[in-house]
């Protein structure tokens, strides 16, 4: 990959990349100096006119897939790393790029560009690295997004004392309608879905954990099957925050759902998620009947297994015996 950049005082600016592929990482020095900010329009096509005064970085790949390099904007970008190094990204930087749907940055970013994710409508993925504490973006960026965004915080701080602790969060679609009174003449506005509620559950750019898992019982009430599964399982998964109250929610939804979580699991094959069911005592006969079929007419055979050796430990079969006169 190409970058174009400048050298600011003591850091490095990004300008633009070109490379072979569709995913972005960024480095995190360029010449000594950290790469501190990216700036605005910088993965756009919409970039009114390109820059001149600037410097080129070639990594090492470049010589052996160089001839076939493309400028990354607009719809050639699909996923973008930021380094640890990153702390701002200018006006506008993702504007229409329509292919996006991961981005990977740490809690070093904190200072965002106005616009910055306008028109990335396939944005679905955040990765986040919370090495400092627990504050991070991610607020400011679900504020500019309406659909669906399922975000993964990595607690890797050292006063978590522990390995890592992954917390996949999903924060579901919501959109506002203008909605005319019309003998009034007057237009006001109409919100649809609970996204709007989860979007609110960051305190000081902290996420609480508590605000999100009470919202629970409104999301049922709304979201598809498919959403809450993946609401309930990520949770489950991820406990980090999670009080014995909001667990017990949880798991409540899988027991009064058997048929619906059965098909959920056999179509995910998530390891941690099946830990989930048997840890909690969440399995039913009917349930486990169910995903057994289900692995077994989709050919999934080491689900299928994993399965099977779920039954014949929650219900064993009882062997009569058999008595001879």
């Amino acid at each position: 990959m190409k970058i174009d950049y400048r050298i600011r005082d003591d850091f490095v600016e990004i300008i633009r990349c070109r490379g072979t592929i569709s995913k972005v990482v960024l480095p995190e020095q360029i010449g000594g100096y950290p790469v501190k900010k990216v700036v605005a329009y910088a993965f756009s096509a919409k970039k009114g006119k390109e820059d001149t005064d600037i410097l080129v970085y070639e990594s090492p790949e470049d010589i052996l897939f160089g001839e076939n390099e493309r400028l990354l904007v607009g719809e050639e970008i699909e996923e973008v790393i930021f380094p640890d190094t990153v702390e701002e990204i200018g006006n506008y930087i993702f504007y229409n790029c329509k292919m996006l749907n991961r981005l990977e940055f740490s809690d070093s970013l904190v200072r965002l560009g106005s616009g910055a994710f306008t028109g990335c409508g396939n944005l679905e993925f955040l990765k986040v690295h919370l090495k400092r504490g627990k504050k991070s973006c991610v607020k400011e960026i679900l504020g500019e997004l309406w659909q669906r965004m399922d975000v993964l915080f990595l607690h890797e701080g050292a006063d978590t004392h522990e390995e890592v602790q992954a917390v996949r969060l999903v924060f579901p679609e919501h959109y506002e309608e203008a909605v005319e009174n019309t003998p009034a003449r007057i237009l006001f506005t109409q919100h649809h879905g609970i996204g709007n509620n989860y979007r609110q559950c960051f305190y000081s750019r902290e996420i609480d954990y508590r605000k999100y898992d009470s919202l629970f019982p409104l999301a049922a009430a709304q979201e598809k099957p498919e959403v809450l599964n993946d609401m309930v399982f990520s949770r489950l998964a991820g406990p980090c925050g999670l009080t014995e109250e909001y667990r017990e929610m949880y798991e409540t939804y899988v027991r009064e759902h058997p048929t619906e979580t059965a098909r959920y699991l056999v179509s995910r094959e998530r390891s941690e998620y099946f830990r989930c069911m048997s840890k909690g005592e969440l399995w039913s006969r009917a349930a486990l009947e169910e995903a057994i079929e289900e692995a077994s007419e989709e050919g999934k055979t080491e689900t299928l297994s994993l399965l099977m050796n779920e039954k014949h430990r929650r219900f064993p079969e009882i062997k009569k015996k058999r008595f001879e006169l």
